[in-house]
This record gives structure tokens, sequence and C-alpha cells, in this order.
């Protein structure tokens, strides 16, 4: 569990503790918790309180109950580096990235702690107008007039903003129309705005492709990357584990059967842990 998860647990079990007359009469309404484990987290007595302790309280002060809270997997740790060195170095990633493995959920929760960071999710739909119009709502900003008009907004609303990061999510599903208007706009805005570019492996293997094939847009959206991708393949071996005790699941049984129907991708571990701690109550 993570030192910032702690400070969100000791915060919702100051907000526990109020409910009630006193810290004992607390304790009381709390399973496997005493008056002195309230005390150690409520002076910061950290190092007294175990591992498994911080879930049970966090479980039964209803810490877990309404939020999906991250774990420090491989693809979560390196995907915020990254984001983070795009962002205030104004730089440009392609990332070429397994599904199920928790970018999108990893990109939102970056760009909800960064306010000059945004997020499209792209769509086989997605034609130059939509595409630019999603962008600029991305960005909070009203949209009225022709494309080149929009493409023009969408720079001036880049050159305002302090290091601006956009992540372009999913953008295998981009038609090669759009793909080379996205690197148009990219363009635009020059070295002001952190960009980073994920999909899954089609994405990679389409654009180095065609980089190679020299067919028309895609030497100059390879260049744009630094004509390499990061790649991400499957989970790693603690990644489930992880991201059961960061949601309050901490039996080895139980953690063992979620790592067994989650299989190489994490997609349905949400509801699985879910259902787990449901189940436990």
């Amino acid at each position: 569990m993570t030192t910032e998860q702690k400070l969100q647990i000791k915060e919702a079990l100051v907000r526990y503790v109020a409910t009630h007359p006193t810290s004992i009469a607390a304790a009381a309404t709390l399973q496997g918790i005493t008056t002195q484990h309230i005390a150690q987290v409520l002076h910061n007595n950290w190092e007294m309180v175990t591992e498994k302790t911080w879930h049970q309280l966090a479980r039964q002060i209803g810490f877990f109950q309404n939020e999906w809270n991250p774990a420090d997997t491989g693809t979560h740790l390196l995907l915020r580096i990254l984001f983070s060195d795009a962002q205030h170095f104004a730089l440009a990633y392609g990332i070429a990235i397994s599904n199920g493995l928790g970018k999108t959920f990893t990109a939102c929760q970056y760009v909800r702690e960064n306010e000059t960071a945004a997020i499209i999710s792209c769509s086989e739909l997605h034609n130059r107008k939509t595409f630019i119009t999603a962008l600029l709502e991305s960005l909070n900003q009203p949209v009225t007039g022709t494309v080149p008009q929009l493409v023009q907004q969408f720079a001036d609303t880049i050159a305002e903003r302090n290091e601006p990061l956009l992540i372009i999510d999913d953008a295998h599903k981009l038609k090669d129309r759009v793909l080379h208007f996205l690197i148009t706009i990219v363009n635009c805005v020059g070295d002001r705005c952190g960009i980073v570019i994920m999909g899954n492996e089609e994405l990679s293997t389409r654009i180095i492709t065609g980089a190679r094939q020299n067919r028309e847009g895609f030497a100059m959206i390879y260049n744009t990357i630094g004509r390499r991708f990061i790649t991400l393949g499957r989970p790693g071996p603690n990644d489930v584990d992880m991201i059961c005790r960061a949601n309050g699941v901490t039996n080895a049984d139980v953690i063992d059967y979620i790592k067994e129907q989650c299989g190489n991708s994490l997609h349905g571990i949400e509801h699985l842990v879910q259902h787990s701690r449901r189940k436990a109550a």
C-alpha cells in the first residue's frame, strides 16, 4: 500500500471517528481494529501498523467502497513516467501496448491530476472534423467554424497553456486519413505540447510498415515519435496481486483465483475484485 493511500485512509478514518462519540466507540464498531490502531494511524505512527491492518481498516471505513485504487504495476509506473516526461519537456512518444494492461485507467487518472493534460479516446467513426472537435472538447473549448479554423483554435489554446499534454488513446482505431491529420495538428503546436500516441500492437506494425514502404504520411508519423515505439506486452507476475491488495482483497486463495481468471489481461479484474469484496462482506 502506498503512502498516498495511507494518507487517504487516515483522512477517511478522521471522518469515521468524527461520527462517533469517542475513538473507543469507533473502534468498537470495527472488527480487528483496536483503539491503539486508530491512535497509531491518526498520529502517523505507521511503522506499528501492519499491511493487513491497513486493509482491514480501509474496507470497514468505506475507503474501498466507491472508488478503484491504482496499484504500482510496472505498466502504471512506466506510463506515468512517460506522461510526465512528455508534459514537462514537450516530447512525443508512441506507445504500443497490449489490451488489458490498464493504459486508459492510468491515462485518465493522470489527466485528473494534471489540469493542463487532456485525453481523447479515438474511434473508427472519426473523420477530420469530428476528430478536431473531440480534441477541442477534451480541452473544454467551444467548437464552431471550419476545420482550418478549429485547427487554429486548437493551436491557440495550446499556446496559452503551461506545459500542456495531449494523450491520444486507442490511436490504432483511426483511419489513415485521420491519423495523418493528427500529425498535421501536432506539427501546428510545434514543441509547445507533449504528445503521447497510444494504441495496440496493430498501431506500431501499421506505422512502421507504412514508413518502410514509403506510403504517404507514415514516415512523417514515425519521425514525429522519434522513429520508435515503446512496447508493453503483458501483465507482470505480481500485477494482479498488487491491484487486489490496493483494492481491499488480501486473501491469498482469492487472489490466486482472480489471477487465474485474468490470464494475460487485466480486463475484468475490477469486476472480480468487487465481487470478492461483496462476498467477503
